[in-house]
């Protein structure tokens, strides 16, 4: 709290002044004041300076209360009584306030008077700090003049509450204002047309009820506590209960209204401490409830808001995840999903699920699930389940799915028990694993016979050498064995390496003439005189990509022959739809019925045993012509033995 000179000066500058005006009300025929509002602000300095019994701020409080009661007529044994009893009320006040409302903004926590439940903690350190400093009043006054009657010490009790009732709560709030700036406007929503209404409401009324004062004309003055306290803040609510404190206060020591009417005047300035006291409570506890109740509509809007916020990104996640996302109970039903386990179960993205008995019946191999040990089942016995590969039958074409599943929160409404399965479409890649295992058997196959056989003729060699019997001949086949088999060996290393670069490379596209590349895999492979060309129009393509594809084609057309068959290969083309569609024909031993589409898929062997190969040729091709932007195929060869291999490429414009 701020602790500069000019700060306390002003405290007690504004203590004295108050003192004063309490000091204005002392009755006819008494010693004491009707209100004491310097008792209020003694608690408030004290709240703001963070003040306690040892500082100087306590004698300062001393020093002016005993000054201001002396300088105003009150003997000098009644002046130290009420220094005893103002200094002890304010630390009493203070401490219990501290202690009992320590979130309250002054006594060390940042939240202001707006909660019912902390103003009903405030009323009662109030209540209990001036009943604290009434009982020593009265007490004092027994013992220095002979007693006090029991209305004076209720008098005395009700000044002082008065007193802070009407100083504290507004200072509080007024000074938490112009510390921490509001986050709505200080008024409120009723806005101040409504309030200058209400102004003018509660002057006719004082107007009325204190004019006519021998009529029971005090309830309409009620009427405006209540309005102001049920549309307006806590702060104007606490000015606007402190302005009718004064006005009612000044109006009884001008003996004007029904308080001054009555003939006792220890009584009517009891009921007039009672009414402020009434207006001061009910104003507060309607305008705290009812910035308690707006503090709870904005948080329950941004409660609201944040969970639609939640939500939202939720479901944002959920649709835009690759992975398919169910959530079911045990009846079977699936209570939500996103796109992607409609389109892993093949249906679309707002496609039906299959019933739950159809998801994951059997593993991926095959072999069925045994009963009750589904992922889903396990998981809605509280398991927890990590990628199982299940095989899903879906419109008679096997899906591969992984699938994972986890226990959630069951339903205690329903008394259903709940899981959650994520699962992703792995069917190509297991078919890559499959045909990747049915590849390492060939190609193991394939390396063995030749690292066999270059490890038998070595050994004869060997052995000849050995022997130091040298027959030329017979060492010469010996070696050309030897080469045979390592260059088999090369083949399959070769055609590893192109299937795993022809979808690697970055494409060079432009106009490529495809007679003479045609031309140029001929010679290259000695086959001039087996191969015919014929009208073939230029394509749009990557020229070392379409050297590969026709390399390929004509190898196999040349390779795949019966034996004592000589070869002969045709490759001709035609203009359709602005693509061109080029044929490489030939009269070997043809496709057998059903793998005209298989023989392009990777590792797949036709004609496995009678002919060597590794089963990419054909794969290589299609992803070659696929990277192009074109289409191949396979169909017997109309004019006899043989096959004919046909791909699409765009047909290049004029240069």
């Amino acid at each position: 709290m701020n602790s500069s000179p000019t700060v306390v000066a002003g405290f007690v500058a504004g203590y004295v002044a108050l003192g004063f005006v309490g000091r204005w009300t002392i009755g006819e025929g008494t010693t004491f004041a009707l209100i004491w509002p310097a008792g209020g602000l003694a608690v408030l300095w004290f709240l703001l300076r963070g003040a306690g019994p040892r500082s100087v701020d306590t004698a300062l409080l001393a020093v002016a209360t005993y000054a201001v009661n002396v300088v105003t007529g009150a003997p000098y044994d009644i002046g130290l009584l009420l220094v005893v009893t103002n200094v002890a009320q304010t630390l009493a006040a203070v401490a219990l306030v501290r202690r009992y409302c320590p979130e309250l903004w002054g006594a060390g926590g940042d939240r202001p008077l707006d909660s019912p439940g902390v103003l009903v903690r405030f009323l009662a350190t109030a209540v209990v700090a001036t009943g604290l400093g009434a009982a020593l009043g009265a007490a004092g006054t027994s013992l220095l003049h002979g007693g006090l009657d029991g209305i004076g010490a209720v008098l005395w009790l009700g000044r002082n509450l008065c007193g802070v009732l009407m100083v504290v709560p507004a200072g509080l709030l007024v000074a938490r204002l112009r510390s921490v700036p509001a986050d709505e406007p200080v008024i409120g929503p009723a806005g101040r047309p409504e309030l200058a209404m209400a102004g003018a409401f509660t002057i006719a009324m004082y107007a009325l009820a204190f004019t006519f004062d021998d009529l029971p004309l005090a309830f309409p003055l009620v009427a405006g506590v209540v309005w102001v306290g049920m549309r307006y803040t806590t702060v104007v609510s606490a000015a606007y209960a402190t302005l009718n404190g004064i006005a009612t206060i000044r109006l009884t020591l001008n003996h004007i209204g029904p308080f001054a009417a009555v003939e006792d005047p220890q009584v009517g300035a009891l009921l007039a401490q009672f009414y402020i006291v009434t207006i001061v409570v009910t104003g507060l506890s309607l305008s705290t409830g009812l910035d308690e109740r707006r503090r709870l509509e904005a948080e329950v809007r941004r409660n609201e808001e944040e969970a639609v916020y939640q939500a939202e990104l939720l479901n944002s996640v959920i649709t835009s995840m690759t992975e398919g996302l169910t959530v079911i109970d045990d009846t079977g039903a699936f209570l939500m999903r996103n796109p992607a386990a409609s389109e892993a179960m093949g249906n679309g993205p707002d496609g039906p699920l299959p019933g739950l008995p159809n998801l994951a019946g059997t593993f991926a191999d095959g072999s069925p699930i045994p009963e009750g040990q589904r992922p889903s089942q396990r998981a809605l016995r509280g398991e927890t389940v990590r990628n199982v590969e299940v095989l899903v039958d879906d419109d008679g074409q096997g899906r591969v799915l992984t699938v994972s599943a986890v226990p959630l929160p069951r339903d205690e409404d329903q008394d259903r028990a709940r899981a959650m399965l994520l699962f992703h479409d792995v069917t190509d890649d297991y078919r890559r694993r499959e045909d990747l295992t049915n590849f390492a058997g060939v190609v193991a196959h394939d390396l063995r016979n030749p690292l066999a056989a270059i490890d038998g003729w070595t050994e004869l060699i060997g052995d000849e050498m050995e022997a130091g019997e040298f027959d030329p001949s017979l060492l010469r086949d010996f070696v050309d064995r030897v080469r045979s088999s390592a260059g088999r060996m090369g083949e399959l290393v070769r055609d590893l390496l192109a299937y795993a670069t022809s979808d690697a490379s970055d494409l060079e596209l432009g106009r490529v003439e495809l007679a003479p590349i045609v031309r140029d895999v001929a010679a290259s492979r000695e086959v001039e005189g087996l191969v015919t060309v014929r009208d073939l129009p230029p394509v749009h393509a990557d020229p070392v990509l379409v050297r590969q594809l026709l390399d390929n084609l004509i190898g196999n057309a040349v390779k795949y022959v019966a034996a004592g068959v000589e070869p002969k290969i045709e490759v001709f083309g035609r203009v359709e739809d602005g693509r061109v569609v080029t044929a490489v024909a030939d009269n070997g031993i043809g496709v057998p019925p059903g793998e005209h589409e298989k023989v392009f898929t990777e590792f797949h062997r036709a004609s496995s045993g009678a002919y060597e190969g590794t089963g990419l040729g054909l794969a290589i091709c299609r992803r070659i012509v696929t990277r192009l932007g074109g289409s191949i195929g396979a169909r017997d060869n109309p004019g006899g033995q043989g096959t004919v291999f046909e791909f699409t490429l765009p047909l290049s414009g004029p240069d």
